[in-house]
């Protein structure tokens, strides 16, 4: 498959894939000038877009991927896959705590400036 087909397919800009082969997270095939898609890579490209969906970092997704191609099916990839959900949920966690104290902040920010219009409008 070329590359304007996968980026049509997967709604994915050009820059996506190249950033995504330059990672490692991607192995097309190159044909002279051109990448040659394969079914395996197109699933490769589906795992990563899922997961980036899912608000994984690069970093974890490099380190899943390492863990598929290295330590498929034992002990160590479950364990280490199981480490790398654990803190991408703390890092969730992280980022509701912080968008609860954003979104507190600025619902103070319009209880004051309705004061202020209240205020306005009296004088």
């Amino acid at each position: 498959m070329k590359t304007g087909t996968v980026v049509k397919k997967y709604q994915i800009s050009r820059d996506s894939l190249r950033f995504y082969i330059e990672k490692g997270l991607l192995s097309p095939e190159k044909k002279e000038a051109h990448y040659d898609w394969s079914q395996k890579d197109c699933e490769d490209l589906e795992n990563i877009i899922g997961l980036r969906d899912l608000g994984f970092s690069i970093k974890s997704i490099l380190r899943l991927k390492w863990l598929h191609d290295k330590k498929c099916g034992t002990k160590e990839q479950l364990e280490e896959n199981k480490a790398v959900l654990i803190e991408e949920i703390e890092n969730r966690t992280k980022e509701l705590e912080h968008i609860s104290y954003q979104k507190r902040q600025l619902e103070d920010l319009l209880q004051q400036l309705a004061i202020n219009l209240k205020n306005l409008s009296e004088n």
